[in-house]
């Protein structure tokens, strides 16, 4: 085999296997929206996505900035319809009248996880927000809900949003283990594998 022909079948998983690797789709509110609606998500940022489904095409992705998932804190001054709301919420413009998803994960400690996806049609100018709740027990659960203007015209509230479904469980999730290893109480990893599972 000649010199060429080794280096082009060596090359030849170098070059193709690019797209193997990790690929991340980020969402983006659209620039050009003349009535957009507006989506706030509350808690786990880090892990929140927002979908749009146009003509059978899925765009967007998650909210974070970047591959590693940092929380993204995003004030674009949506009414807080009184609540303290400092930190871990992210707000935006989504295109309204199209079947949009806004999924939401909390990851704790030894691999636990849960995972809630809710499913709506966002109207032009009205308010949502979309909060996961981890929880003490071994679920986590969801509030969808709208943000109204109260009757003084002045004040704004939350109220449920009725008009959303759920992809898989509905508004509570169990929490599961990514590595089943962990089910075990007893099971002790190594540290250097797992950092911060120890415990």
């Amino acid at each position: 085999m000649s010199l060429r022909t080794s280096f082009c079948l060596l090359a030849l998983p170098l070059l193709t296997g690019c797209q193997y690797l990790p690929h991340t789709n980020y969402f983006t509110a659209p620039a050009n929206e003349p009535n957009p609606a507006w989506v706030r998500i509350v808690n786990y940022t880090q892990h929140a996505a927002i979908y749009q489904y146009e003509d059978g095409v899925r765009s967007g992705g998650v909210v974070r900035t970047g591959p590693l998932p940092f929380i993204n804190t995003q004030d674009v001054g949506m009414p807080k319809a009184g609540q303290n709301l400092t930190f871990d919420y992210f707000e935006t413009r989504v295109r309204p009248d199209i079947k949009t998803e806004v999924s939401m994960m909390w990851e704790g400690p030894r691999t636990r996880y849960c995972y809630i996806s809710i499913i709506f049609t966002p109207k032009a100018g009205r308010y949502y927000q979309f909060k996961l709740n981890e929880g003490p027990g071994d679920s986590c659960t969801s509030d969808a809900s709208l943000i109204e203007r109260g009757k003084d015209g002045i004040s704004w509230h939350l109220t449920p949003n009725p008009d959303v479904t759920y992809k898989h469980n509905g508004p509570t999730a169990k929490k599961r283990f990514n590595n089943a290893r962990f089910e075990d109480p007893n099971f002790h990893p190594d540290p250097e594998l797992y950092p911060g599972t120890a415990l």
